[in-house]
């Protein structure tokens, strides 16, 4: 493999490995791409602070906005669900057992990305494949655009034999030399 065949790979595993990088680090939860904010604050028992309920709000969506976060959202309907939430941690349940509360009430929408189940599945899968499919496609092509051009190869003089006649006094070969020469 020579030098520009071998920058040619490079480059493209390069674009492959920061692609799934992307797609690998818009999957991290909040919580661990933000730690410092799950650090366990002193507070009393039942006092929950605005932060513990943000902490639960960021991973569940508005249902009635399009691609809003609950924590983000100012309808009042999601100030309510935030009211439900700090009513739900007060108590002592969990975030799961809170998101699973959620999603009862509101459908799978909730959650923000689609249940990893069933026909939802391919909403994982499809991605991916389309990732690895484009990859190859483009590994291809830029094969084809290394590899040198094959050399045309010259075309070497036709001989016709007519009637045994290879000298040219056939006035048919004559002929045809003549047509051939006009338009060749």
């Amino acid at each position: 493999m020579d030098e520009k065949q071998a920058s040619a790979w490079r480059w493209w595993l390069g674009a492959l490995v920061m692609g799934w990088l992307v797609l690998i680090s818009n999957g991290i939860p909040t919580q661990v791409a933000f730690a410092q904010s799950d650090a366990p604050a002193a507070v009393a028992p039942n006092e929950i602070t605005p932060d513990q309920v943000n902490n639960v709000a960021r991973e569940l969506w508005c249902p009635l906005c399009s691609g809003v976060r609950l924590d983000a959202c100012e309808l009042k309907a999601c100030d309510q669900m935030k009211d439900v939430i700090a009513l739900k941690l007060a108590e002592g349940e969990d975030t799961e057992a809170i998101q699973a509360y959620f999603v009862e009430q509101y459908g799978p929408q909730v959650m923000g990305e689609p249940p990893r189940q069933g026909f939802n599945l391919l909403a994982w899968i499809l991605p991916v494949v389309a990732v690895i499919l484009g990859g190859v496609f483009f590994w291809r092509t830029a094969r084809r655009m290394v590899q040198p051009e094959p050399e045309p190869v010259a075309p070497t003089p036709a001989v016709i034999i007519i009637n045994g006649d290879t000298n040219g006094d056939d006035e048919y070969a004559q002929k045809l030399d003549e047509e051939l020469a006009k338009h060749g």
